[in-house]
């Protein structure tokens, strides 16, 4: 994909603000890229593996330095798409991804996608490989399900 269809007036490289009402815009091209950047990872995500595939996007794709929770939330799909699993809360799910190797937190609530993560979406959706990268004895481990006794 040219990424400079996607820079608008909003995305250049201005310092963002160091707030919570940092609330990022971006247009319907950009939306709909990462939903189709999501959808064509074949199947229904859960909510870890499709931010991880959000920042990968923008990282990629939008060729942005650092992402936030905000990023996230304006990025992420509506439930109706059905690409993923609901969104609960973006930051935490940044903060154990970068306790997992998967994101490293670059300070500010900034974070930016590892070797490891880039590995796990370009694996994505398969499970094996997922397990594989990020080190699980069972398939089960690497995609969030639960173990059975």
């Amino acid at each position: 994909m040219d990424r400079s269809q996607f820079v608008t007036t909003e995305m250049a490289d201005q310092p963002r603000p160091l707030s919570r009402a940092y609330h990022p815009v971006y247009d319907a091209n950009v939306r709909r890229a990462a939903g189709e950047f999501l959808r064509a990872k074949d199947g229904h995500l859960r909510a870890p593996y499709a931010v991880l595939c959000v920042v990968h996007f923008v990282h990629r794709i939008l060729g942005r330095p650092v992402v936030c929770g905000a990023d996230v939330r304006a990025l992420f799909p509506t439930p109706q798409t059905d690409i993923a699993g609901p969104l609960r809360n973006a930051h935490d799910i940044l903060r154990r991804g970068a306790a997992r190797g998967l994101v490293g937190a670059v300070g500010d609530g900034r974070y930016r996608i590892t070797p490891l993560g880039n590995a796990v979406v370009d694996a994505l959706p398969d499970a094996g490989r997922v397990a594989a990268l990020r080190g699980c004895r069972t398939v089960s481990c690497a995609m969030g399900r639960p173990r059975l006794a």
